[in-house]
């Protein structure tokens, strides 16, 4: 299924701004930011799983701490270079959320995005090298990091593929609170098809490939932050995987599908692949086709979507499951890949 931002030691601190308070069950006992590293650092009592996404229009991190309780000091922190302010609040019951509005003239590359904790209640928040200079308005630096120096812009123009080495974009889809299709017996699509993206970017890497991936973990991604590693990579190829899903009541429908949006280039690479795998998977073949996914629609390089099966479908369901099948999957899709790169 398609559809639409992370993954997670910390060091040393140097700490410039601190917001600490008295312990309650769970609570957000403090959060901060270390402007030397352009690091946000944030505690609670209790256990919980942070959710974090990138959001447009303006450009922010938002990170969701589920179960956390607002502390009573909501003041906010003002930020560095890069970084507008840092503020906290609760947009619905049981969430606390921290936001990191991001300065004009800089944006967020998610692919470099971590959030990491050594346990549950520990968390840190490394906007480097994430947040990259890009031109436009600039916030005046409040610490030693130095912004990137070239100017960039947000999207390259479209590009013809690289004699060289080529670029290749390995997008497995959902991920963090998205779990995307669920299956038979409990299957998860977004854990399926980050096993299988991992696959095949080390292949493609030990075959002398540059790969990227939008996501090494189980994170949430919205779709515009994939398309922008893409654009922002300048990508040669780009290759989104998924697992497809009716309902839990149509067992019987099972099979592969790879989708192109538009140009001959995103066409002969949806066939490449989806063949490379009819030659040495056992799936049904229910073709390749065109459609107007967000992921494929918005990149400016050729690009497909990969259904991978159906959780949903008797025959499918199994295959996913078992890691022999999944392994199979990603050398074939590779395969493709790497015949495509050879014929183009």
């Amino acid at each position: 299924m398609r559809s639409r931002t992370w993954a997670i030691g910390l060091g040393s601190l140097l700490l410039t701004t601190v917001l600490a308070l008295p312990a309650r069950a769970n609570q957000l006992l403090f959060w901060r930011l270390d402007a030397s590293q352009n690091r946000l650092e944030f505690k609670t009592q209790g256990a919980i799983a942070p959710q974090a996404q990138l959001i447009f229009n303006p450009q922010r991190i938002v990170i969701d701490l589920p179960g956390a309780t607002l502390p009573a000091n909501r003041s906010p922190i003002q930020g560095g270079a890069g970084i507008r302010e840092i503020r906290v609040g609760q947009p619905e019951a049981g969430i606390t959320r921290l936001v990191i509005e991001i300065a004009p003239g800089y944006t967020v590359d998610p692919s470099q995005l971590r959030v990491e904790g050594p346990d549950a209640t520990t968390w840190q928040i490394r906007l480097q090298p994430a947040l990259r200079f890009a031109g436009g308005g600039i916030v005046p630096p409040r610490s030693p990091v130095t912004p990137p120096p070239s100017r960039q812009p947000q999207l390259p123009p479209p590009r013809s593929p690289q004699v060289g080495r080529q670029i290749v974009v390995i997008d497995p889809g959902h991920g963090g609170p998205d779990p995307g299709a669920i299956g038979i017996n409990g299957l998860q699509e977004a854990e399926l098809v980050l096993d299988i993206s991992q696959q095949v970017a080390a292949i493609l890497r030990n075959s002398g490939l540059d790969v990227r991936m939008t996501r090494t973990a189980d994170i949430d991604l919205d779709l515009e932050p994939r398309v922008q590693i893409a654009e922002q990579a300048r990508a040669d190829i780009f290759v989104s995987i998924h697992a497809n899903a009716l309902s839990l009541d149509r067992p019987e429908v099972n099979g592969l599908e790879t989708y192109y949006y538009a140009s001959q280039a995103g066409e002969r690479l949806a066939r490449t692949i989806h063949q490379s795998i009819l030659s040495s998977v056992s799936i049904r073949d229910r073709g390749v086709r065109q459609a107007r996914f967000y992921v494929i629609r918005r990149t400016t390089m050729p690009a497909v979507l990969v259904e991978t099966g159906f959780v949903t479908g008797s025959e499918d369901s199994r295959n996913l499951a078992n890691p022999n099948h999944r392994r199979k999957m990603a050398e074939a899709i590779a395969r493709g890949i790497l015949q495509y790169v050879r014929q183009n």
